[in-house]
């Protein structure tokens, strides 16, 4: 059998604080290690939804600078452009976000993503339950261990 030796680092984000828990080496098999990698992928996914909505919400920017602002708060998330630009593109069609071309540097336009009314009511309601979600995941985790 066939052991894998992983560390991570788990951040949680419950309502009021933020909890850093480094996650040392765990051996695991291959079929473990598949199975975490699926569920962390589907986790990403959510998270990476709300992370965009949440970023845009105060401020709007185009896609690689969206890319590097939370890579720089969320680097669990390993963003990728070819992750983020279809995302981008799915809540504008879905009209909870809206975009707009800037031609300052002709050769190098920017198209920056902000939030609409629409988009403002879902992070609310995304933030709301990513925070319950989170506080009884908790607790039910914290009985595991």
């Amino acid at each position: 059998m066939v052991l894998y030796v992983v560390q991570y680092i788990v951040t949680h984000n419950a309502c009021e604080d933020n909890d850093n828990t480094e996650v040392n080496y765990v051996s695991m098999t291959k079929k473990t290690q598949e199975e975490l990698d699926r569920w962390s992928k589907e986790v990403k996914r959510g998270a990476v939804t709300l992370a965009i909505l949440a970023l845009l919400s105060r401020r709007k920017a185009y896609g690689y600078e969206a890319v590097k602002l939370l890579d720089e708060k969320m680097s669990f998330l390993a963003l990728e452009q070819g992750t983020v630009y279809p995302l981008l593109r799915r809540l504008e069609k879905r009209e909870l976000l809206k975009s707009e071309w800037d031609y300052e540097d002709p050769t190098k336009p920017k198209k920056y993503y902000t939030v609409t009314d629409e988009g403002l009511k879902a992070v609310g309601a995304m933030t709301q339950t990513w925070n319950v979600l989170s506080r009884e995941m908790r607790e039910v985790v914290m009985e595991v261990e």
